[in-house]
């Protein structure tokens, strides 16, 4: 699906839903009603453009590296389209009156071959490339050394095939 301006993804999976509560787990319906809850905030606002750029970053950059979609262009769903924008579409002032991220760090929980390893390249990587931010600290954890090679794998491979990443940086 192509990121089209304007679009919040996050309201229209957030809909979803909420009209087929009885098909999610509590949690999810509890991240949906989270997120209802502080678009009504008044110290914090959703930017969906914002939030778009990382999606479009995502699927411009992001290739499958194993089985049937390997070296095509990530195409994101939509409960992963929920999950990046609540990562990168709200903001807030801080003391400073900097207009700076509300969320610095998430934790998502995934089951079992859902991409969780894609998922996770495609944050680090537009926290390294996509955010602008100089000297940005990016991590990556893994279990053991064959899962942290699985992640870094569709990183390195990202930076490789894309010529602008390519450029300024080193694999």
């Amino acid at each position: 699906m192509m990121i089209t301006p304007g679009v919040n993804y996050a309201d229209q999976y957030a809909s979803h839903v909420m009209r087929h509560k009885k098909k999610y787990p509590k949690s999810i319906i509890l991240a949906v009603e989270r997120y209802k809850k502080w678009k009504k905030r008044k110290d914090i606002w959703f930017e969906v453009d914002r939030a778009n750029e990382m999606l479009d970053f995502v699927q411009s950059f992001i290739r499958h590296v194993k089985g049937p979609l390997a070296g095509q262009l990530m195409e994101l769903e939509l409960w992963e389209m929920f999950v990046f924008a609540n990562m990168y579409g709200w903001y807030r002032k801080n003391e400073k009156g900097k207009i700076v991220r509300v969320v610095r760090e998430a934790y998502v929980q995934v089951p079992k071959k859902n991409g969780k390893t894609i998922i996770a390249a495609g944050a680090l990587l537009y926290a390294m490339y996509g955010e602008l931010e100089l000297g940005a600290d990016c991590y990556c954890a893994a279990s053991d050394y064959e899962q942290a090679q699985n992640a870094a794998e569709p990183i390195a491979q990202a930076i490789e095939n894309s010529e602008p990443l390519a450029r300024h940086t080193q694999v």
